[in-house]
Order: structure tokens, then C-alpha cells, then sequence
């Protein structure tokens, strides 16, 4: 918005051909850049119709992006053994405490039956008190 009135201000010093087109193009930009819409997170796209994605407003899809990328923590020692861009948040959501983070461990779809490894990979989903925390702060 800064950057906006300083190029205004610029606009103020040329002729005026010059600037009636160099503050449309201004206007136009400044719009254009605004109006863009947030992409929600690809994994949430599976329980929104594309209709109900188009009524969205911004912050709430940033609230949802919140959700699928940083509700929850990855320990250390499990970064390398867990992709945080695969992990399906709606699996885990029923165990989401209200007050402390809650330890999850990892659900493996495709496997017919876990291993004792796999039952040890967990992490931990935020709490639901700060998740609403951190939803009043998306704007």
C-alpha cells in the first residue's frame, strides 16, 4: 500500500499524458494484485466442491491451508520418515485434544497391516485451543 502512494507521488512529477496512463496502469495493477484469490491446500480440495471453493472468503481458505500445513509438528527424528505435504489432516482431526497437543501416530493407508516401525512414527496435532489461537490471527 506504501509502495502504491510512492509510485502516485512519482506519477505526480510528469506530464500529464504520461501520467494519466502511468496511474491507470497503477490502478489496474494495484487491483489486479488484490483481487487474487488464496489456492487451497490440494488435500482439502477432496471434501469441497468447486462451488463452495468460489464462495470462500481469503481467510478462510488460509484458515484451511493452516489446517493441512501447520496444525500439527513433526518431531526431528521423524522428518525424514514423514512427508508433512502427505499427511491427510482429516485422518487424524477425531484426536485433536482441546487443551495440549495430542501424539498421533502415522496411518498407513496402503499397508495391510502395520509393523511394529511403523506403529512408533508419530506426531503431534496443535491443540484445538491453538488452532481457534491461531485461526483469529488469519486475516
Amino acid at each position: 500500500m506504501v509502495m502504491f502512494f510512492l509510485c502516485i507521488f512519482v506519477v505526480e512529477k510528469l506530464p500529464n499524458m504520461r501520467k494519466t496512463i502511468l496511474l491507470s496502469f497503477l490502478v489496474l495493477f494495484f487491483i489486479s494484485t488484490k483481487a487474487q484469490k488464496t489456492q487451497l491446500d490440494r488435500r482439502a480440495l477432496n471434501y469441497y466442491s468447486q462451488e463452495q471453493i468460489a464462495k470462500m472468503p481469503n481467510s478462510k481458505i488460509k484458515q484451511i491451508n493452516f489446517l493441512y500445513q501447520e496444525s500439527f509438528i513433526i518431531p526431528e527424528e521423524f522428518k525424514t520418515q514423514i512427508n508433512k505435504d502427505d499427511i491427510d489432516i482429516r485422518d487424524y482431526s477425531k484426536q485433536r485434544l482441546k487443551d495440549k497437543r495430542a501424539k498421533v501416530f502415522v496411518i498407513n493407508k496402503n499397508a495391510k497391516r502395520e509393523t511394529e516401525s511403523e506403529k512408533s512414527i508419530y506426531f503431534y496435532l496443535l491443540s484445538i485451543e491453538e488452532l481457534q489461537q491461531a485461526y483469529k490471527k488469519i486475516k
